[in-house]
């Protein structure tokens, strides 16, 4: 818009005529010109066209706060100052006297020209411009100069009335006299929609978001303000990380008031109203749908395509040779919505048994699917349920907003109640894989409530699993501890029933008892059930996470034997949950090495698997926009020990990063639900105190989760925190704490001996005992694992401790670059000028200091956080943030967190 307005503003003929479809935004331009003309001291003269006929006087402006880009209001009635109106018109006789609309025109002008030099003249809604105006108009303008006195009209594409009619030749004739500069104001491109979005919404829009709201909206301006508030009122736009993402499970939970574009079409007739709701069903069926409508609802298509035309002049469809189309897609969902159910079953009854006979196609699929949906038993509901749930099925997760809807119309189609039973059991995990842990657990509960007996015992199994598996994702910990005790009737077998318990243990963080149940279920579960899958699983990773290993490599060497191994879903379940095994133990290269055995790529994992082997590979920002995802869109827990160590990873990185606001963000969102290995997340809140210059409080935690962890039998993880604490404990000056922690540091070795415990126990006997070849096998096995994060740390802290030759920190320094870890790197840079290693490029190293500090001071922090978190004074702070603000233009930490979430920060 602002290319638009500078435009105007150069332009210097008589007349700018501004075109556009309805909701481009004219007149919010004009608005905006009247803001500047004012601002210039230029008087600004206005006046508005109606449908009625009338013509009005009007001041354009914005709400004194338009934060929220709303649309300008134009205001009725005598304007204070304003100069005589009713000489402009409309004067009659003026289209058919030419001397009546001169004598009109010279008096207009006169009037303007009291305004003093400058004056502008602001037309709005030419397209109802009556035409005896239209011919004071035309005479108007070339007594216009175009700077002394000039106009701007604004005119709404498709025009209608007197303005189709005549004012093409009225156009035409000025434009031969050079009278006339035309500008049209398009709708918006994607991507000058996500710059509106991110002014809108102060964060950056995902491109999801971005996608829908422009397949939704055209561009068009007003329509994409009131996508925005439907989004926001249904709770379908999610900002995580100072990022706004699209959540589309919840894009169609309430219905849209009704749009002006709804109301003019009401305003059009009973018989236009009608049409325009038929066709918000009928016309994705392309040339019959104007047959179709007719039919339904008792007109004959001739009148249907009358109205048709009146609703194209209006602006609402557009005509493509026998098709007709909405111009807003939004329109269609609101003239939808706006119809009852009789008419909306009747409609998409007929749509449908068009589709089915052949005299109708549809070549959108998902539309068609909505038919079905709508249509209920007013079709063949054997017909219509059998493609409801295969198109359920085929979405996935790309349907996930739409395959409840769906699926809950087949449950209502269901011939009799084994199949409402397996309908249900398939809505219910599919509500969960979209989040919506409410929704699946009401469904899950009528299953086994009133349809248990319709089940065998494998789907019934299912159901525990979708019902444990929703509890934890609700944070329902006392009934999934009833569950665990034995408490809660179970239906199923024995072993299922103990298969049941096994899960709620784990679900719990219980896993030994996990164990215990699973164990105790294998005798009675057989290869060939979902049983023997999820008992696998506890058994394998219950005691990895105890430090057993043994069951877990077995089951990964004799990977041929998984049960239903042939079932691509059940292979895949299982693949997954061997990688968490390994991602949580950092074995990032045996990760890789499984999924090239198994001919899958990461994008086969699950996406809390993909975060933390991110993390490992030093791909900071994909980490990040994952996990951020996974919050956004509130992802199903399954085995969730994935969804922790996801967590665990990227608020490391996040730390090494200076972001703290986000770190926080996670680890609020991994306490939320039931969290599966809870003293992850405690070791990763260290983190974030130390980094915020708390070491003993940061201390005091990491003991107190390596004690709860001991409490639990858990080991997984433990290594880490050993090892961090072990480092807290020198510079705290706790020997005695050290010595404790390379004892168990080695203890957690012989127990679980992965690569990363082995060289966290080097790295630990290295600093407690000054041992300087444990530090070269300490990096000498670093540098085999390839793991950036992890080998920039150990260097540094081996250099901190006096360990290792201060000349590797060149290397940790290079590394760190890559990931993205200022605050890693500012450290780093300090112990180089301790031990006088030369910091290669000053300039950088000077733009970095700055970028880091505006990081922190935009996440929040006070400058008491800054200071501990540089290890610097609070008036030094103070001083650079001053020069910061003074520098950058930016006045608040607001501005400065709004410029770095938008990339739009230049130090």
């Amino acid at each position: 818009m602002e290319n638009i307005l500078d435009a105007v503003l150069k332009a210097e003929k008589p007349l700018v005529l501004l075109t556009g479809l309805a909701g481009t935004g004219r007149t919010n331009l004009l608005a905006r010109l009247t803001e500047r003309y004012e601002a210039d001291r230029r008087h600004v003269s206005a006046m508005r066209f109606t449908s009625s006929g009338d013509v009005t006087p009007a001041r354009f402006a914005f709400p004194s706060d338009n934060r929220r880009g709303d649309a300008a209001a134009r205001l009725r009635g005598p304007v204070s100052g304003e100069p005589a109106w009713a000489t402009i018109g409309p004067v009659a006789g003026a289209a058919e006297e030419p001397a009546v609309a001169l004598r009109a025109a010279h008096a207009a002008a006169a009037a303007l020209r009291r305004g003093g030099d400058g004056t502008v003249l602001l037309l709005d809604d030419l397209q109802w411009i009556d035409r005896d105006s239209l011919a004071v108009l035309e005479a108007l303008v070339p007594m216009l100069d175009g700077r002394r006195l000039s106009c701007v009209g604004s005119l709404r594409v498709p025009a209608n009335g007197s303005a189709a009619r005549y004012g093409g030749e009225a156009l035409a004739r000025l434009r031969r006299e050079n009278l006339v500069h035309t500008l049209r104001l398009r709708p918006l491109t994607e991507e000058l929609l996500a710059g509106e979005l991110r002014g809108m919404l102060g964060a950056a829009p995902e491109p999801a978001l971005v996608d829908h709201v422009h397949a939704v909206s055209r561009g068009v301006r007003s329509a994409v303000g009131e996508t925005m508030d439907a989004l926001r009122r249904r709770g379908a736009i999610r900002i995580v990380n100072r990022a706004a993402y699209f959540v589309p499970s919840m894009a169609a939970k309430d219905p849209l008031p009704p749009s002006e574009h709804v109301m003019a079409a009401r305003a059009l007739g009973p018989a236009a109203w009608e049409v325009a709701k038929a066709m918000a069903f009928l016309s994705p069926l392309g040339s019959a749908a104007p047959r179709l409508a007719g039919a339904v609802i008792g007109i004959s298509e001739e009148d249907v395509l009358d109205c048709l035309e009146t609703l194209r002049a209006k602006g609402v469809l557009h005509r493509a040779d026998a098709t007709w189309r909405f111009v807003l897609p939004l329109h269609a969902t609101t003239l939808a919505e706006s119809c009852g159910p009789y008419e909306r079953r009747t409609l998409a009854a007929a749509a449908v048994e068009a589709l089915w006979s052949g005299t109708a196609v549809c070549p959108d699929p998902e539309h068609r699917t909505n038919l079905l949906a709508e249509a209920g038993r007013a079709v063949d509901p054997g017909r219509a349920s059998e493609e409801l749930i295969r198109r359920a099925i085929e979405a996935g997760e790309d349907g996930a907003a739409s395959a409840p809807r769906w699926l809950n119309a087949a449950v209502e189609l269901a011939g009799d109640r084994a199949q409402r039973a397996k309908l249900l059991l398939l809505l219910a995990a599919t509500y969960q894989q979209s989040g919506d842990y409410e929704q699946s657990l009401r469904t899950v509960r009528l299953m086994l409530s009133d349809f248990a007996s319709e089940l065998p015992a494998e789907a019934v199994f299912e159901a525990h699993c979708l019902l444990v598996r929703g509890l934890s994702g609700l944070g329902s910990t006392e009934p999934l501890n009833d569950i665990a005790d034995g408490d809660h009737s179970l239906a199923g077998d024995s072993g299922s029933r103990a298969m049941i318990r096994a899960t709620a243990c784990a679900l719990l963080d219980r896993w030994p008892e996990a164990v215990r149940w699973a164990d105790a279920a294998t005798t009675a579960v057989h290869e060939g059930q979902p049983q023997a899958v999820v008992s696998r699983l506890l058994k394998a990773l219950g005691g990895l996470w105890q430090g057993q290993a043994e069951y877990f490599e077995r089951s990964l060497l004799e990977r041929q034997q998984w049960p239903l191994r042939a079932i691509a879903r059940y292979r895949v379940e299982q693949v997954d949950a061997h990688l968490t095994g390994l991602l949580l133990n950092g074995e990032l290269g045996r990760a890789e090495e499984l999924l090239a055995n198994e001919r899958l790529s990461w994008d086969d994992a699950g996406l809390a698997n993909r975060a933390t082997a991110a993390v490992l590979r030093g791909d900071f920002r994909a980490a990040t926009e994952l996990a951020c995802r996974s919050v956004a869109y509130r992802s199903a827990p399954g085995f969730a020990a994935a969804t922790t160590g996801m967590f665990n990873a990227t608020v490391s990185a996040l730390v090494c990063q200076g972001r703290f606001t986000t770190a926080r963000e996670l680890v609020t969102a991994a306490g939320e639900g039931a969290p599966v290995l809870a003293h992850l997340m405690t070791f990763t809140e260290a983190l974030i105190d130390r980094a915020l210059g708390e070491p003993r409080r940061a201390a005091d935690r990491l003991i107190t989760a390596l004690n709860a962890a001991e409490e639990r039998g858990l080991v997984v993880g433990c290594d880490i925190a050993c090892a961090e604490l072990a480092d807290l404990a020198l510079d705290l000056d706790a020997p005695e704490t050290a010595v404790n922690c390379l004892a168990e540091a080695e203890r957690l070795m012989r127990t679980l001996p992965t690569g990363r415990a082995t060289v966290l126990a080097s790295f630990v006997r290295a600093v407690v005992t000054k041992d300087a070849d444990a530090a070269t096998e300490c990096l000498r096995m670093a540098h085999e694992r390839g793991q950036p994060f992890e080998l920039s740390v150990l260097i540094a802290r081996l250099v901190k401790h006096g360990v290792a030759d201060p000349a590797l920190l060149s290397e940790a320094y290079e590394l760190m670059a890559g990931l993205g870890a200022l605050m890693h790197r500012a450290k780093t840079r300090t112990l180089m000028q301790k031990h006088g290693i030369v910091v290669p490029g000053r300039r950088n190293t000077v733009e970095e200091n700055e970028r880091l500090l505006a990081t922190l001071a935009a996440e929040g922090l006070s400058n008491k956080q800054i200071a501990a978190a540089l290890i610097t004074s609070e008036k030094s702070v103070e001083g650079r943030l001053s020069r910061l603000f003074t520098r950058s233009g930016y006045r608040s930490r607001i501005e400065l967190s709004t410029a770095i979430a938008n990339g739009e920060l230049h130090l």
